[in-house]
C-alpha cells in the first residue's frame, strides 16, 4: 500500500489527486461527436448520407506522452511551464519528491484542443499533468528559505511561487492562418490567477488544418519551444478528458 508523506506542501495534495488515475488513451471515452442534422459520426468525422465528409461538426485533437506517445518535451521549458503556468511544482525555496518539477517532467502529460467547428477562429486547449510516482512509496516536501521561515515567526505570510494551481489548465486561444494558408497558429495567455497571466502560449502548425486527421505541431511558451508532437483527431466529443490521465 502506498504511503505519502507531505511536508509543507498542501497545494500539492489537490494537484496530485486531480492528476492521478488509471490508464486510458487520450482519444477514447465520452459521447459521440456533435454532428449536424443529416450526418453521422464516422472515424472522427461527420459524414452525410452520400458518404461525403461534412466539416461543420465539433472537432477535437489530442496529444500525449503516456499512451500513443505523440508528444515530446524540448529542453527544460516544460519544467518552467509546469511551475509557472500550472503551479504544480517547485513552488518554494526547497522542493523534493512529488513537489519537485523533475517528478512532473518525468510523468504523464497530455494536451486536448477542441473547437465548435473546423472553420473556427478560436479553440479551447486543455493541458493536464501527472507526476511520476514510485511503486511502493512516495514523498514530497516544499520548504521556505531560512529568511521566509524567520519572517513567518513574526507573522509574515509565506507565499508560494506561482499563485493558483491549474491542473488541468484550460485556456481559450485565438486561431489565425499561417504559412500561406497551409497552417495555423493558436495564441493565448496563461491563467489570470497565475504568474503566467501575461505569458504568451503559442501552438504552431506549419502544415495542417482542423479538417485533417492529424498534423504536427510545436508549442512555444514565452518565445521558447517547450513541446513538439502530433495532434491526432479525437473519436469522442471530450477527447478523453472525462478519463484520468496516465498509466
Amino acid at each position: 500500500m502506498k504511503k505519502y508523506i507531505f511536508i509543507f506542501a498542501g497545494f500539492l495534495i489537490s494537484a496530485f489527486m486531480a492528476a492521478c488515475g488509471s490508464s486510458n488513451s487520450g482519444g477514447g471515452g465520452g459521447t459521440a461527436i456533435n454532428c449536424p442534422a443529416g450526418t453521422t459520426f464516422q472515424n472522427g468525422y461527420c459524414v452525410n448520407g452520400n458518404g461525403i465528409t461534412v466539416n461543420t461538426g465539433s472537432v477535437g485533437f489530442y496529444s500525449e506522452n503516456w499512451h500513443d506517445r505523440t508528444l515530446t518535451a524540448t529542453g527544460a521549458g516544460l519544467s518552467n511551464f509546469l511551475k509557472t503556468a500550472m503551479g504544480v511544482c517547485d513552488q518554494n525555496h526547497a522542493n523534493g519528491g512529488l513537489a519537485a518539477c523533475s517528478a512532473w517532467t518525468a510523468g504523464a502529460f497530455d494536451i486536448v484542443m477542441q473547437a465548435p467547428n473546423s472553420q473556427t477562429n478560436s479553440v479551447q486547449v486543455t493541458f493536464r499533468a501527472k507526476p511520476q510516482v514510485g511503486q511502493y512509496s512516495n514523498y514530497a516536501y516544499s520548504l521556505p528559505s531560512a529568511g521566509q521561515f524567520a519572517g513567518a515567526l513574526f507573522g509574515f505570510p509565506v507565499v508560494s511561487g506561482s499563485g493558483a494551481v491549474r491542473n488541468p489548465l484550460q485556456l481559450n486561444m485565438t486561431v489565425s492562418v499561417t504559412n500561406n494558408y497551409q497552417g495555423f497558429e493558436a495564441r493565448g495567455y496563461g491563467d489570470y490567477y497565475t504568474t503566467a497571466n501575461r505569458s504568451l502560449i503559442q501552438i504552431q502548425v506549419a502544415n495542417g488544418k482542423l479538417e485533417d486527421p492529424k498534423f504536427d505541431y510545436r508549442i512555444a511558451y514565452n518565445g521558447q519551444v517547450i513541446l513538439t508532437g502530433t495532434f491526432i483527431r479525437c473519436n469522442s466529443a471530450d477527447c478523453g478528458l472525462a478519463m484520468p490521465i496516465g498509466y
